[in-house]
Parts: structure tokens; C-alpha cells; sequence
């Protein structure tokens, strides 16, 4: 296979997300249209689309909270829904709204202090899709899904001597060692990680520190990956863009271009038949 072969074929062990996950809004690639499969590699491919392999799944969590979990159950903590606290902080606009690059740092800084995390009807959380250079290298992927919770809207589950779990509001400062491992990828930006499993948890920075970056990956749901009746996805971009090529070259950097253009595409899609079907 020539360098020029290098493509994005299709959507594995989509039946693990229950809800198809960002698959939905990735059902094309350049000109080629993803297949969907419900099985892993391992286990041979089983042609289906997405929508077909969304099972009923039972509740994982009471209506007032959606737990979250890392691989090795390491990192354990839940996110209760939006409430007068979770409009006390103040931050800038994020770059998944808003391009910085082709915005004011006077207009990012949000001088009008909108609570831009808070979505449907002070119901759902911001939730969206990013691109960037570090959270590509860190992770590992290509994209990166995060929503934006307050601080003072997750709690974390901490073992206690006895063996019992206590429930403590999350603060960087007091959790107990050998939850998190942090990384600060530049100055005053922190990202935190499990150590055991390695699962991506936070992003969180100096300037912002009661809005918090919650890895969407880490939620359980009990409708699926993209925990849709908690978070409000951003569907007009993928945040950080821009930097899809950063650092590459040549045929990498072209198929990793394809890559986010479909998702953006994929996103706007999405979002257009959403306001169709709302109108009916």
C-alpha cells in the first residue's frame, strides 16, 4: 500500500457507545462513505448501520447525577445537574464557539459575562469536539470530546480507610494522591490524568478555574457515549481546527484534514436536521 492509500475505512465496536457516539456525524469521509460495525477487529466485521446497534440499556445513575468512571476505575466522580452555583464563575469564551484566531482577546474575555457552559434552559452542560495540537499528542487522537462543567458540579468518589467510599467536592488541592497525575502541557494549563489506565479526565487552566473540562469519554449515561440528555453538543465547529495540519506534512497532514473537515461537515448535518424535525 502506497502512501496514498492511507484512508479511513470504518466505525468499530460502535455497539459499545449505545447511542452510535460520534459516529452519527461522521457518516462520510472525503468521498467515502463509513462503514459501521458493531464487533471489534478480533472478532470479524459485522456490517450494520448505526442506528441498528443501539440497545436498550438499564439506568446506571439516579436522575440528579451521571457518574463517571476511568478503564481501571481508579478515577471515580459524578456530575450533578446545573444549579445557582454553577453560575458563580466567570470565564472566557471558549475556542469551540468562538475562533480565537479570529476574534479579539478583548471579545474572547466574554466582558458581558455570559455563561456560555450553561445550555438548554439551565438543563444541559456545553459538550463539543476539539482538534487541537496538545490534546492530539497527549491523547493520542485526533479528537478530543469535552464538556464544561463547574467545579462545584462534580464530586468525586474517594475511598476511605474503612473501605467505604466518601463523596467530597472535587478540589485540586485536597484529593487524596494516586487519583489524578497532572500534566501541564503550558504554563498555568493543567491536564489531568488517571496514572494506572491512563484515561484522559481534565483540562483545566489558571485564568479559568471553576469551569472545568470534563473528558465526555469518561461519562456513563444511560442513553449512550454522548450522554444526550446532559450535554448540549456544539455542532457549527470543532474547535481548534486550525490546527489539524500543525506539525505535519505531505500525506498525514492531508488525511487528517479529511478527517475533520467530514466531522465539521458531519456536525452542521446534524444539526440541520435537528431544526427540521424540531419545525414538523
Amino acid at each position: 500500500m502506497s502512501d496514498t492509500d492511507t484512508r479511513y475505512a470504518r466505525h468499530i465496536s460502535v455497539g459499545d457507545t449505545n447511542d452510535g457516539g460520534i459516529s452519527l456525524w461522521l457518516p462520510k469521509i472525503g468521498n467515502r462513505t463509513m462503514e459501521t460495525v458493531n464487533q471489534s477487529l478480533a472478532d470479524g466485521f459485522q456490517k450494520v448501520t448505526a442506528r441498528e446497534v443501539l440497545p436498550e440499556v438499564s439506568p446506571l445513575a439516579p436522575p440528579d447525577a451521571l457518574p463517571a468512571t476511568c478503564a481501571c476505575g481508579t478515577v471515580s466522580f459524578h456530575i450533578t445537574r446545573p444549579n445557582e452555583e454553577s453560575y458563580i464563575p466567570h470565564s472566557g469564551y471558549p475556542d469551540l464557539q468562538y475562533a480565537a484566531c479570529s476574534h479579539s482577546s478583548e471579545f474572547m474575555a466574554n466582558p458581558n459575562r455570559d455563561k456560555w457552559w450553561i445550555r438548554a434552559n439551565g438543563t444541559k452542560y456545553l459538550a463539543g469536539t476539539c482538534a487541537c495540537r496538545s490534546c492530539r499528542l497527549i491523547s493520542g487522537f485526533e479528537i478530543q470530546t469535552w464538556t464544561f462543567v463547574p467545579r462545584s458540579n462534580i464530586f468525586f468518589h474517594v475511598a476511605a480507610s474503612n473501605g467505604e467510599q466518601t463523596i467530597t467536592p472535587l478540589d485540586f488541592g485536597t484529593l487524596p494522591s494516586g487519583i489524578l497525575q497532572t500534566y501541564e502541557s503550558s504554563p498555568g494549563v493543567h491536564r489531568e490524568f488517571c496514572g494506572t489506565c491512563g484515561a484522559t479526565v481534565f483540562w483545566h487552566d489558571k485564568w479559568r478555574p471553576d469551569v472545568i473540562d470534563v473528558s465526555v469519554g469518561l461519562l456513563r449515561a444511560k442513553e449512550g457515549a454522548r450522554a444526550d440528555t446532559w450535554l448540549d453538543w456544539w455542532t457549527r465547529r470543532c474547535s481548534f481546527e486550525e490546527e489539524t495540519t500543525s506539525g505535519r506534512t505531505g500525506e498525514p497532514a492531508r488525511v487528517a484534514r479529511e478527517l475533520i473537515d467530514g466531522l465539521e461537515r458531519g456536525l452542521r448535518s446534524g444539526d440541520k436536521r435537528e431544526l427540521n424535525e424540531g419545525n414538523r
